[in-house]
């Protein structure tokens, strides 16, 4: 028997979005005791190909699929369903030794394109979701050769200290959660970059991919999360996608510095102290 909160499924995420989508499925789990999902991490190149191949029928990623995605597993009668449930970012980091850790968002472009002053862009996997948003961004079919892809983030952040020259270009959701001691332990070994927005926009300064400026739309560097299914049937994939919409995968989002694309009420009473009670 199977059902929105009962049965199997197996899942495919992007590896960028381990930590996010491993607190999700904890929960989930101890919530449904006979819900269980088989989640595995690889990159957005291959994790497409699975799906395309039939191969898989769940992803987590940050992007949706194509026109052309979709045209194809339509001849093969699949209709997939796409759900956003959050919003995260890029995040570009550098080495303590590092004076410039501000630039406009035209100068990133463009040091993206160019090799300028020297600089080298690391990343984490050349077939990754954030290789494919830069590419978009420059609007080429390969990386220039001023961009390294390392092994992991660990990787990333031991080179870095070495390395002046070396902006490091990670998912914000490595460093997000703020209540954790090893993202507080990198973040102070680190420099955060800060980019303004972009020159025919509103100006706030050069910002950083804190939660309050994905909430205010002011930096610029967001993706989106998605669930993408094509199960067709209320399975426990539906449950999670919907598990993951809801309050407590919402709160989850918050609570790991990400931005909930859903955000229930909260109703506070302010009183003639420094307290703030939250009442609902």
């Amino acid at each position: 028997m199977t059902g929105p909160t009962m049965g199997e499924l197996s899942i495919i995420a992007d590896e960028s979005m381990k930590d996010i989508v491993g607190q999700e499925e904890e929960i989930f789990e101890r919530n449904y005791k006979y819900a269980k999902l088989n989640i595995s991490y690889t990159n957005e190149y291959d994790m497409f190909s699975k799906f395309l191949e039939d191969s898989i029928d769940a992803i987590m990623t940050t992007r949706p699929l194509s026109k052309e995605e979709l045209d194809h597993l339509e001849k093969l009668q699949s209709y997939p369903v796409q759900s956003v449930f959050a919003k995260g970012a890029l995040a570009f980091i550098t080495n303590k030794n590092q004076t410039d850790t501000t630039f406009t968002y035209e100068q990133m472009l463009s040091m993206f394109r160019d090799s300028t002053g020297g600089k080298v862009f690391i990343i984490e996997n050349a077939k990754s979701g954030i290789t494919n948003l830069l590419l978009q961004l420059i609007k080429r079919e390969k990386l220039p050769k001023h961009f390294y892809a390392l092994g992991s983030k660990k990787e990333i952040l031991d080179y870095l200290p070495k390395h002046d020259e070396a902006i490091g270009i990670i998912d914000w959701s490595d460093v997000s959660d703020s209540d954790s001691g090893l993202t507080k332990e990198i973040l102070n070994s680190i420099h955060l970059i800060g980019v303004s927005r972009p020159v025919d926009s509103i100006q706030h300064g050069f910002v950083t991919p804190y939660q309050y400026n994905l909430q205010d739309n002011i930096y610029p560097f967001t993706r989106p999360l998605y669930f993408i299914s094509k199960t067709g049937m209320t399975d426990v994939g539906s449950g999670f996608a919907a598990f993951i919409s809801g309050e407590i995968g919402q709160k989850i989002i918050l609570k790991a510095g990400l931005l909930p694309l859903y955000q229930s009420e909260r109703i506070l009473e302010i009183r003639n102290t420094s307290d703030i009670k939250v009442i609902k």
